[in-house]
């Protein structure tokens, strides 16, 4: 039960606040080099949006972002639309979207959503959670009519060499809670691919601050999202 898990949690909630700012104020910090960003000239339009994976925190150059990765795996025939946020949730999704595209095709091939981990950060109840993908979902698809929608796995925050045990076992917990979320979310709707990320990660997975993405990183997260689209033969 989740009200269980906050329980839990509520004694450590000073300690995981103290360590939160440190890894804030004394962390690496690491340029976002995705934000906006567009790749290739294709008919077939691909929209990539979320958290810092999206923004390519991490990555040496925007060719080895996310969206830099995922253009060469689709190819000549795709247009990679990228917009990400380091520090985003799932409910300030659609408003950065709003603000930073341009024009709003009114029909594409697919949706990529990389969300969830400030979400785990900032312990949102697993409730609202749901009812904000799935209200984000819908307002993407009355607007834009995409043919499939791969919702990405909340990234392994509990594996993040920066955080403490102590941290990575709150974040473990959390991550399970919203996952079911986005697991019962696709059984809901067809169009939605969900898959648990499973990657190896190996110590170059990781950029310098030791929570990001490496080049690698972001290699392996989009080899595993086109393969999960291929098996399915969406692309």
């Amino acid at each position: 039960m989740y009200w269980l898990f906050k329980l839990r949690l509520i004694p450590f909630l000073p300690v995981l606040y103290l360590e939160a700012a440190r890894i804030r104020s004394k962390g690496v910090k690491l340029p976002a080099r995705s934000e906006n960003v567009i790749f290739g000239i294709g008919p077939a339009r691909i929209l990539v949006l979320g958290e810092s994976t999206a923004a390519g925190v991490g990555a040496s150059t925007f060719e080895k972002t996310l969206a830099g990765h995922l253009s060469g795996l689709f190819g000549n025939d795709f247009t990679i639309e990228n917009y990400g946020r380091n520090g985003l949730r799932v409910r300030e999704a659609y408003p950065l979207l709003k603000n930073l595209r341009t024009e709003n095709p009114k029909k594409i091939s697919g949706v990529i959503l990389f969300l969830g981990a400030n979400d785990c950060f900032r312990v949102t109840q697993p409730t609202a959670f749901k009812r904000e993908l799935k209200h984000l979902i819908n307002q993407i698809e009355s607007e834009s009519h995409p043919e499939w929608i791969y919702l990405a796995d909340i990234p392994p925050v509990h594996l993040f060499p920066a955080f403490s045990e102590k941290m990575r076992d709150f974040l473990k917990i959390q991550r399970q809670f919203l996952q079911n979320e986005m697991i019962e979310l696709a059984r809901e709707n067809a169009k939605i691919v969900f898959d648990p990320l499973s990657v190896e990660i190996s110590p170059g997975f990781f950029s310098e601050d030791q929570i990001h993405p490496s080049d690698l990183g972001y290699q392996k997260i989009a080899a595993f999202a086109i393969q999960g689209l291929k098996k399915r033969n969406l692309f």
